[in-house]
C-alpha cells in the first residue's frame, strides 16, 4: 500500500543542506519515491495553530518498507549523519500508510490533531463532503504510523490534496464548514499547514 514519509526537518546551513538533498535524491528514486512538496515558509501557509517548520517535506513510497528500506539503506547513512552533524539541525519524521496521489499537481492540507473528545469528534465525520466540495482527496488519515527520526508523535495526521493552496483557505473558510468547524475544535486541537506541491530543487 502506499506510504507517505512525512519530515519537519530544519538544517540551518543551507549550504549543508543542499549537499544532504543531493546525496539523496538518487536514492529516492532507488526506493521508488515521489516528492510530493519540500516547502519553506514561502510555500506554505499556517491554517491553524503555530506549527512553522523550516523546510515540510512530503515523500511518496510505494510501502512502509519502502521507507525503511531507505532510511536503513547503506547509501544513505554518510549523508544521514552528516545532516545529524550539523550544529543545530533537527529532523522529526513519520512513516503512514495512505491513499495513492490521484493528481500530480496542486497543493497539500497538512494535519496534525489532538482529540480531546472522541465521541464528538466523530460526528467530524461529516466534514468529509467539505473536502469533496472543494476537488480535495484524502491521502492519509490514520492514528497508525512509524517514528522514524525525532519525537514527533501525532495522535492523528491527516493529508489532503488539493488543487492549490487557495482551495484549502476556500474550504476552510467556507461559510457551510463553520459550524463543522467549530465542532472539531470544540473537541479537538490542530497545527495544520497549507503547503504548495514540490516544483523542483532549487532552494
Amino acid at each position: 500500500m502506499t506510504a507517505y514519509f512525512i519530515i519537519d526537518l530544519n538544517v540551518p546551513n543551507p549550504q549543508k543542506l543542499a549537499e544532504y538533498e543531493a546525496a539523496a535524491n538518487p536514492l529516492l528514486k532507488k526506493h521508488g519515491a515521489k516528492v510530493l512538496t519540500r516547502a519553506t515558509a514561502d510555500d506554505y501557509d499556517v491554517i491553524e495553530g503555530n506549527w512553522r517548520p523550516r523546510r515540510l517535506v512530503i515523500l511518496e513510497y510505494p510501502s512502509l518498507e519502502a521507507i525503511h528500506q531507505f532510511y536503513n539503506d547503506p547509501e544513505f547513512q554518510p549523508a544521514k549523519k552528516a545532516r545529524q552533524a550539523v550544529r543545530g539541525a533537527v529532523a522529526n519524521a513519520i512513516a503512514v500508510e495512505g491513499a495513492p496521489r490521484r493528481r500530480e499537481d496542486g497543493a497539500y492540507f497538512v494535519i496534525d490533531i489532538t482529540v480531546s473528545n472522541l465521541d464528538l469528534m466523530k460526528q467530524f465525520e461529516d466534514a468529509n463532503h467539505m473536502v469533496r466540495k472543494h476537488g480535495g482527496t484524502f491521502l492519509v488519515r490514520s492514528d497508525q504510523y512509524d517514528v522514524i527520526e525525532g519525537n514527533w508523535h501525532p495522535q492523528q495526521i491527516l493529508i489532503e490534496q488539493f488543487t492549490s493552496r487557495q482551495a484549502i483557505h476556500d474550504m476552510y473558510n467556507d461559510p457551510e464548514n463553520e459550524a463543522l468547524k467549530a465542532l472539531r475544535q470544540s473537541a479537538s486541537s490542530a497545527q495544520a499547514l497549507a503547503v504548495d506541491g514540490f516544483r523542483g530543487y532549487a532552494r
